[in-house]
């Protein structure tokens, strides 16, 4: 099941991350083209930042909260679940 859900998360990635190349060449900026995780969760994200004194913890959440593409973030989730699922693989 988690090696199924890495597939479908790796597919889901690069369909969004390839409809998001073609909205910035054609210059059609949409909200594919700067969907973030923040665009879901704004106000989530926006409480845990607040929430968070150190400054390197910060920088970190900030850049995958609101600079990191969704279809990065899809794919790496993806291809963690794919590893994962390979080892506790249960047939």
């Amino acid at each position: 099941m988690t090696s199924k859900l890495g597939i479908f998360s790796i597919i889901a990635g690069l369909v969004l991350g390839l409809f998001a190349l073609l909205s910035k060449f054609m210059g059609a900026a949409g909200f594919l083209s700067i969907m973030t995780i923040s665009t879901f969760f704004e106000g989530i994200t926006d409480k845990i930042l607040n929430r968070i004194s150190n400054d390197t913890l910060y920088n970190i959440l900030y850049s995958f909260f609101y600079e990191i593409h969704l279809a990065g973030v899809l794919t790496g989730l993806g291809i963690i679940l794919l590893i994962i699922g390979t080892f506790i693989r249960k047939d």
